[in-house]
């Protein structure tokens, strides 16, 4: 497992190492850092802006031998999300404002993405709040337009043609999360936004 310490009385070397260590992310950086900057006020946004080429080097001994268990049960947990995954289908196949993500296979459904449809007065802004309200978690699409994120100054990468898709997406769109216990009460909810 991972493991070290590392000690500086370096500020800066230290913000940076916050972020290193959790993907490159500003989420753990105060608000005024020395990495980049200033954050903004929006949690929303700023839970998933990479800004340099990080690492997932957070787990103890006891998460792995947590996760070592988890596996075992990971076949019945994936078939419950999967009928969770049914019953948002059902619910919010003919929303006027959200578009929903198909089923092209066998997903393991760890969560639900939604989609402001183009066109729509809805806003992400306004859609978070209610949902945050109605006691809904949300965070963004990380993969909606990562090429724009701060940390591809770091990659030898090109983008090649417009990304109109993926921004839309990074623009309209958010995860809520799902369980692999019945939920109906989230998608009678869902289904009324």
């Amino acid at each position: 497992m991972e493991g070290g310490l590392i000690v500086t009385d370096d500020e800066e070397l230290y913000q940076i190492l916050l972020s290193l260590r959790a993907h490159g992310w500003t989420r753990n950086l105060p608000k005024h850092n020395l990495v980049c900057g200033d954050k903004s006020d929006d949690p929303f946004e700023e839970s998933f802006r990479f800004v340099l080429p990080g690492y997932n080097v957070r787990p103890l001994e006891i998460e792995g031998a947590l996760g070592v268990e988890q596996v075992k049960r990971l076949p019945m947990l994936i078939e419950e999300r999967r009928k969770n995954g049914k019953l948002l289908q059902a619910a919010l196949a003919n929303h006027p404002d959200i578009i929903i993500q198909q089923e092209i296979g066998e997903s393991s459904w760890f969560g639900f993405s939604l989609v402001i449809r183009p066109g729509s007065k809805l806003t992400r802004k306004a859609l978070v709040a209610r949902l945050n309200e109605l006691g809904f978690e949300c965070r963004p699409i990380v993969a909606g337009n990562f090429a724009k994120n701060e940390v591809v100054k770091y990659f030898d990468s090109e983008v090649h043609g417009n990304l109109r898709n993926a921004e839309h997406i990074d623009q309209n769109g958010l995860f809520v999360g799902n369980h692999h216990y019945p939920i109906p009460e989230a998608f009678a909810a869902l289904a009324k936004l």
